[in-house]
């Protein structure tokens, strides 16, 4: 696929994303409520906390270092060996992480469609991949739409050289 296609990019669903975080990213859900998350929910940009549908751990070293533009794709086979190799860790297990880990917000107004996300941590090509998420902006005439069509596609090219754009386009 080409970004002349990313038109047909539809939005994502709260479920499909979550299912992104935990299956592709290995994620860790955690509850909004986690006593371990005070100061990241306390950061001014979280989402309103009855707008949040999801909180999540990304802690595997593979998956940060593709998020922060060490690896450029999943589909080397040094990320697929490397990654097969890494250990998962659950909830309970996470204590040990979290200063290193980026932790995702996902919220939703509808219950049905991200409305915004927040990332805590460094990881700027999931910004991309959650952009792309939205869906593709619609086409009117005025800069502001200008600017966030070709963000959009700035975020499509980051995500189809990740390696992820098929599984974003086949929710």
């Amino acid at each position: 696929m080409s970004v002349q296609d990313d038109e047909s990019i539809k939005p994502k669903t709260v479920t499909a994303i979550d299912q992104l975080l935990v299956d592709d990213f290995h994620a860790i859900r955690l509850d909004r409520d986690d006593e371990r998350l005070i100061t990241i929910m306390e950061d001014p940009f979280v989402p309103p906390y009855d707008t949040i549908r999801g909180v999540y751990c990304v802690y595997r070293k593979l998956i940060l270092d593709l998020l922060k533009g060490k690896i450029s794709s999943v589909d080397g086979y040094d990320f697929k060996e490397a990654f097969s190799k890494d250990k998962l860790l659950s909830a309970e297990n996470v204590e040990g992480v979290l200063d290193m880990a980026t932790f995702v917000v996902i919220a939703s107004e509808d219950s049905t469609y991200m409305s915004h996300y927040f990332i805590g941590g460094d990881a700027e090509k999931l910004n991309s991949i959650l952009n792309v998420c939205f869906g593709h902006p619609n086409l009117v005439e005025d800069q502001a739409s200008k600017r966030s069509v070709k963000r959009f596609e700035q975020d499509v090219l980051t995500v189809e050289k990740m390696g992820y754009m098929e599984l974003l386009r086949n929710e």
